[in-house]
């Protein structure tokens, strides 16, 4: 089974996705419309904040477009500690040379801090 995965910021690097998901595919950059790039969430590791997307009518969080299978979606969903830490949901993006909305799988900060955290 074959999904797409909307990476940001950290995960965007070739390197994480190469060590993480050696079967993951590159389809391009992509656009998050209605949100904006946040850091909402204190590192346990360096205490400094960790990205985050978050509501923004009107702007966009630009990340890359991946096709994971489901052993990749499974390491993503470790590292990014998918549920005590952030949350996985279903995001509508686009990639930059298309017009249409594809459903891709994204994280997002489940407590997030109501000021931002120096990253």
């Amino acid at each position: 089974m074959q999904v797409l995965y909307f990476a940001y910021a950290s995960n965007m690097a070739e390197g994480v996705m190469t060590r993480l998901c050696p079967g993951h595919r590159f389809l391009g950059a992509a656009e998050l419309p209605g949100h904006r790039l946040a850091f909402t969430r204190r590192s346990i590791r360096t205490a400094s904040g960790v990205a985050d997307i978050v509501r923004a009518p009107g702007r966009s969080a630009w990340g890359a477009l991946y096709e994971l299978d489901a052993a990749d979606l499974a390491a993503i969903d470790e590292k990014e500690g998918n549920g005590w830490a952030y949350r996985r949901r279903h995001v509508g993006v686009r990639l930059a040379a298309h017009e249409h909305e594809q459903q891709a799988h994204a994280y997002a900060v489940i407590a997030p801090q109501e000021i931002e955290i120096r990253p």
